[in-house]
């Protein structure tokens, strides 16, 4: 692996965030696909909508997935040509649309949970429960600064 040995610390550690980020999604998509037949994505939408009640707008979507709401639009009908759910327009306004995945996306969803939890072991291996709560306390702050400066959450 090749070091970057830039003087500048905080570039250093934001270049190895970016690495490591684009490493563990490579390896985290590379394993669902070839384990579960599932991208990152479509796992993290099962889940997302497993555990808010099963259904959310496209917009809380996009919003949750750091996405842009078009791209969860093309997300949306991908995982409806693959049986996994289906989005269905809100009866008292028609502007709105729900997600929600069906018995199969269920299925599926809970079929990746072990190749979800074998992918975390292997990228998380080596990190103690206090250290987890440290980088999660700075990822929050990171994906905090990230959103104030980008002008696609505005």
């Amino acid at each position: 692996m090749i070091e970057v040995n830039h003087e500048d610390t905080i570039l250093r550690t934001f270049i190895l965030f970016v690495q490591s980020a684009n490493a563990a999604l490579k390896y985290a998509d590379a394993t669902f696909f070839r384990r579960a037949k599932l991208s990152v994505i479509k796992f993290i939408v099962l889940q997302v909508l497993a555990t808010n009640g099963g259904s959310m707008k496209p917009s809380e979507l996009a919003e949750w997935t750091s996405t842009e709401r078009h791209n969860i639009t093309t997300l949306v009908d991908r995982m409806a040509q693959d049986e996994l759910g289906r989005a269905q327009r809100n009866e008292r306004d028609r502007r709105f649309v729900n997600i929600t995945p069906n018995d199969k996306g269920m299925k599926v969803l809970d079929q990746a949970k072990p190749v979800a939890r074998e992918i975390v072991n292997q990228v998380m291996s080596s990190i103690s429960e206090n250290d987890a709560l440290l980088l999660e306390k700075l990822l929050k702050v990171l994906k905090q600064n990230a959103h104030s400066g980008s002008s696609i959450y505005r």
